[in-house]
């Protein structure tokens, strides 16, 4: 899925089975056996997809797609295709084309949908998967107007962060003012001593 998802990133996804044309998704296949999948999704059950046009783009419904997520000098698809997909299964497809291995030479298939990744965190950066804008442009897809769960996560648990270093932070300052109070000298008390006269009266 280069260059969108690197070996090594860590993703998180949302649990829904719920996809839009262009999603990222994790997805298990009954058929080959235990193991979990990332492609993308380009074609929905009844679509019509096909490649290439006659400027070199992959068609969803007609409707060709600026697919600007391929890896950097990988075409849309080195093999032409055309096929409607059945009800049930989904075209799938990797980013790095060249060497994915996915609907082109598996067909559409039927998948169980895990997920839909919507954070990569790459070397510490944080990388949020919208649907790309060509999908939304076409009207294959909802344009992204809804806030990422991951991001709303992300927020949450940045504020908790930071509330519990305040936290820790108030509380060492308090335990040092205590400490230094305790270890303070006690002063010394001053008493007044008042002169007494003892004589005798004549």
């Amino acid at each position: 899925m280069e260059n969108t998802i690197w070996p090594g990133d860590l993703m998180v996804m949302d649990r829904t089975t719920q996809v839009h044309r262009g999603d990222v998704i994790v997805e298990q296949q009954p058929s080959t056996g235990p193991g979990y999948f990332i492609r993308r999704v380009i074609g929905l059950p009844g679509d019509h997809v096909a490649c290439c046009n006659a400027r070199g783009r992959m068609t969803v419904n007609g409707k060709p797609l600026d697919e600007t997520y391929l890896y950097p000098a990988d075409a849309p698809s080195p093999t032409p295709f055309s096929i409607t997909v059945p009800a049930g299964k989904l075209w799938l497809l990797g980013d790095h084309r060249s060497i994915a291995l996915d609907s082109r030479t598996e067909g559409p298939l039927a998948v169980q949908v895990v997920g839909r990744v919507s954070l990569v965190i790459r070397s510490g950066q944080a990388i949020f998967l919208r649907t790309p804008h060509t999908f939304a442009a076409a009207g294959l897809a909802p344009a992204n107007s809804q806030t990422p769960p991951a991001l709303i996560g992300a927020i949450v648990v940045g504020l908790a962060v930071v509330l519990l270093l305040a936290l820790a932070i108030f509380g060492l300052i308090r335990y040092t003012m205590r400490r230094r109070r305790g270890s303070r000298p006690a002063e010394p008390h001053s008493v007044s001593v008042g002169h007494t006269w003892d004589g005798a009266q004549s």
